[in-house]
């Protein structure tokens, strides 16, 4: 594995990249803790707290919008181009298995009912996703898990926001603001108990395997997907195609405006604790200093941040 030393912000993304690849090429399973350094040294915008001890719970709701809500009881991730590649490597059918969704994904994934999580790819930019995504869950979960030990034992998991005072008492054990408790609370919903449960239960443990990953496999696996398509919209090559990488959503906010029909609800999200970098970018918007516009900004600031479960709720 190459270890040269970083000099600049790019060649630490490219140190990290490296790292996971080189350990990913040998198709065994890799422990997401041996990449955990290398995700620290990258110094992420999405993951700024890697290397300090207080939770960084931005971080670890964006990686549980991005994985699947039964993420608790996962320990294997496997990844893999194909309903071929699992099966030579001994997995079976695994579009047989259950099959989860994630929130801000459409990756398909399939859960065996014990341990293991499969997800197809397509590409190495899906690699590029879910092993930071891992990592950041991995060292929050473990942050979470050191912190309820402050929990007394008197304190049941399952009911411990029942009381709005005990929510509180959750957000000062945890040491994160109480705002946080509430967004984990709208994502998790019925099962808020049971998963702080199992993260105060033990640390976690991650291991990911990457199968197959030559070019031929996701030259076939984008055929295959390509061909469904045909069979679905049987006109589609003769007609004109766009392709949008992954967020559909951001093309029905361009051409209906949905955004800016929440104006009054964005600007008074950018008021509340913790929105000053968005806040003073409207500002310097407002005022000329940045080339930008009040429609790129609240698609952006809506798209990145507000489109999520709490804000819907507030919505609607």
């Amino acid at each position: 594995m190459e270890r040269t030393v970083p000099t600049t912000e790019s060649e630490e993304v490219d140190l990290y990249q490296r790292t996971y690849y080189s350990l990913l090429r040998t198709t065994a399973e890799v422990q997401i803790r041996t990449m955990e350094e290398a995700h620290a040294g990258m110094n992420s915008l999405l993951h700024p707290k890697a290397r300090e001890n207080e939770p960084d719970m931005s971080a670890f709701i964006y990686g549980l919008l991005r994985l699947p809500t039964l993420m608790t009881d996962i320990n294997l991730v496997v990844l893999g181009q194909s309903e071929e590649v699992f099966e030579q490597a001994g997995f079976g059918n695994v579009c047989e298995w259950q099959e989860v969704t994630t929130i801000a994904r459409r990756r398909r994934s399939y859960y065996d009912g014990k341990s293991t999580l499969v997800c197809f790819i397509a590409s190495r930019s899906d690699i590029d996703d879910m092993v930071p995504t891992l990592t950041a869950y991995q060292i929050e979960w473990n942050k979470l898990h050191r912190r309820l030990q402050r929990v007394p034992e008197r304190v049941s998991m399952a009911e411990i926001c029942d009381d709005l005072r005990d929510c509180s008492q959750l957000a000062e054990w945890l040491d994160v603001p109480e705002e946080d408790i509430d967004r984990l609370y709208a994502i998790w919903d019925e099962d808020f108990g049971y998963n702080l449960q199992a993260i105060a239960n033990a640390q976690k443990h991650i291991r990911i395997r990457l199968l197959s990953g030559s070019l031929n496999s996701y030259r076939r696996a984008t055929s295959e997907w390509w061909r469904n398509i045909e069979r679905e919209v049987t006109d589609i090559n003769t007609r004109p195609v766009y392709f949008i990488s992954s967020n559909t959503h951001s093309v029905l906010n361009l051409l209906s405006g949905f955004p800016l029909h929440y104006e009054k609800e964005i600007i008074q999200y950018l008021d509340e604790p913790g929105n000053s970098g968005l806040l003073n970018e409207w500002k310097d918007i407002q005022d000329g200093r940045v080339p930008s516009s009040k429609q790129n900004f609240f698609y952006y600031v809506f798209k990145k941040y507000l489109g999520s479960i709490q804000f819907c709720l507030k919505l609607y």
